[in-house]
C-alpha cells in the first residue's frame, strides 16, 4: 500500500521535468541540482509508488504504462497548483478597477454610507460610482455591476446573495398617538389615521397577519416619498403613522421618539428580503466587483444579525 503521507509533489515535478526534457541531466539543470540527486528522487518516487516508472537505456528514457499514467496526472496537478498560486497572488494583490454600485435611497443613506466610506479607505485603488436610487431595475441596461436591493424575490437574470429578512413596522410619535387618541389595539381604526408610506401603490394596502388570521386594510396615504429618511422625520414630527423597514426606525423606537403600533402583527405582501445582486458575467474589473460584493455581504450580514 502506498504511504501518501510521505508523498511529495516536488517528486512529481521532477519526474515531469525528466520526461519533458528527455534526460536526467537536463532535468537536473532545469531544477538547479545534480544528476545524481534527480536519479535519487526518481528512485524515491518509484519506491513510494511501488512500481517502475521509467525504463532506462543508454540512448533514451521510455515510460512504463504506470509512468504514462503518472505523467498525465502529474502535468494536470502541476497546472492546477500553478493556477491556484496565481489566484492566491491575485487575491493578495490590491483590487483595482471601476465598479458601478446601485443602492436604495433609504438603505444607502441610513446604513450603507459609512460602510462605503470604509470600503473606499480600505481599497483606494477601486473607483466607485454609487447611485442612490430606488428606480434602477435593469442592471445590464443601466450598466450596474453590483446592486443592493430589498425584494420579495430576486430576479432570475442575476446572481443573488441573500443577506437577511427585513421586517416592516407601523410607527407613530407618542404625541401623535395621544393627540389623535390612536387606538393601538383596535386595528379597524388604523384606516382613519394619517398614513405615511413609500411612493408605491404596493404600500397603500396593508396585509396584516397575526399568525392565525389575515387582515387587509385599504389605506389613504396623506404623505408619500421614496426618501425613507424624510418619512422618518415626518413621523417624528407628529404627522402620522408611518410604514418603514425596521432598520430605519429601530433607533428612534429605542430612544422613545417613535412607538410601534400593533407589534404583534406582521406585515405581508411587500418586499421583505435584502439581496446583493450581480450580473452573471462581470466585466474585466471582476476582482474589484468580487471584493466589493464580499465586503458588503460581510458588513451587512453582521449588522442585520446583531
Amino acid at each position: 500500500m502506498i504511504n501518501t503521507s510521505d508523498f511529495d509533489i516536488n517528486l512529481v515535478r521532477i519526474f515531469v521535468s525528466i520526461i519533458d526534457t528527455g534526460t536526467l541531466s537536463a532535468a537536473a539543470k532545469h531544477h538547479g541540482t545534480t544528476k545524481s540527486q534527480v536519479s535519487k528522487n526518481l528512485k524515491k518516487l518509484e519506491s513510494l509508488l511501488q512500481t517502475q516508472l521509467i525504463r532506462r537505456s543508454t540512448r533514451r528514457l521510455e515510460l512504463t504504462q504506470q509512468g504514462e499514467v503518472l505523467y498525465q496526472h502529474g502535468v494536470g496537478m502541476l497546472k492546477e497548483i500553478e493556477a491556484a498560486r496565481q489566484e492566491i497572488q491575485r487575491l493578495g494583490a490590491e483590487p483595482m478597477g471601476s465598479v458601478r454600485l446601485s443602492v436604495p435611497t433609504g438603505l444607502g443613506e441610513l446604513i450603507l454610507q459609512p460602510m462605503l466610506i470604509e470600503f473606499k479607505k480600505k481599497y483606494p485603488q477601486v473607483n466607485l460610482q454609487i447611485m442612490f436610487s430606488n428606480r434602477v431595475n435593469d442592471l445590464i441596461e443601466s450598466q450596474i455591476d453590483v446592486a443592493v436591493r430589498v425584494l420579495s424575490e430576486p430576479p432570475k437574470d442575476y446572481v443573488a446573495k441573500k443577506i437577511s429578512d427585513i421586517a416592516w413596522r407601523l410607527c407613530a410619535s407618542p404625541y401623535y398617538i395621544r393627540k389623535n387618541k390612536a387606538d393601538t389595539e383596535n386595528i379597524e381604526k388604523l384606516a382613519n389615521m394619517d398614513y405615511l408610506c413609500p411612493s408605491n401603490k404596493l404600500y397603500e394596502t396593508l396585509n396584516l397577519s397575526s399568525g392565525k388570521e389575515n387582515l387587509k386594510i385599504k389605506m389613504s396615504p396623506k404623505l408619500q416619498s421614496e426618501n425613507f429618511r424624510f418619512l422618518l422625520e415626518a413621523a417624528k414630527n407628529d404627522l402620522g403613522v408611518v410604514l418603514l423597514p425596521n432598520y430605519v426606525v429601530e433607533q428612534d423606537i429605542v430612544k422613545g421618539n417613535l412607538k410601534v403600533l400593533f407589534p404583534e402583527l406582521s406585515i405581508q405582501s411587500i418586499d421583505t428580503t435584502l439581496y446583493i445582486l450581480t450580473t452573471p458575467k462581470p466585466h474585466l474589473s471582476s476582482a474589484a466587483i468580487k471584493t466589493l460584493t464580499l465586503f458588503l455581504q460581510e458588513q451587512l450580514s453582521f449588522l442585520f444579525r446583531h
